[in-house]
């Protein structure tokens, strides 16, 4: 019984390093996140750049290679013919 009592205390000792490690990657993505909305909107290129990941997301819940296999679609569409997705969202809008 000491031996589960001893795993269990490291366990709980070991939370407060696991939350920091845990933040610490949250916070590079964030800030990752940040740096290339920044980049976007100092470079010009088309907002709908932003809406890529929530796409492949969406399609990856049902089916992982479809969404990366639309993300990568996605991106060279926005990155080589931005003209052509702002018609398509204007004409949504």
């Amino acid at each position: 019984m000491s031996h589960v009592e001893t795993f269990f205390g490291k366990v709980i000792q070991s939370i407060p390093v696991l939350a920091t490690k845990i933040g610490t990657v949250l916070l590079f993505i964030f800030t990752l996140g940040l740096l290339a909305g920044y980049y976007i909107s100092a470079s010009g290129i088309s907002p709908a750049l932003f809406l890529i990941p929530i796409a492949a997301m969406l399609v990856m819940w049902y089916k992982l290679d479809e969404g990366v296999f639309v993300l990568v679609l996605l991106t060279i569409l926005v990155l080589f013919f931005p003209e052509l997705i702002d018609g398509f969202i204007s004409a949504l809008l």
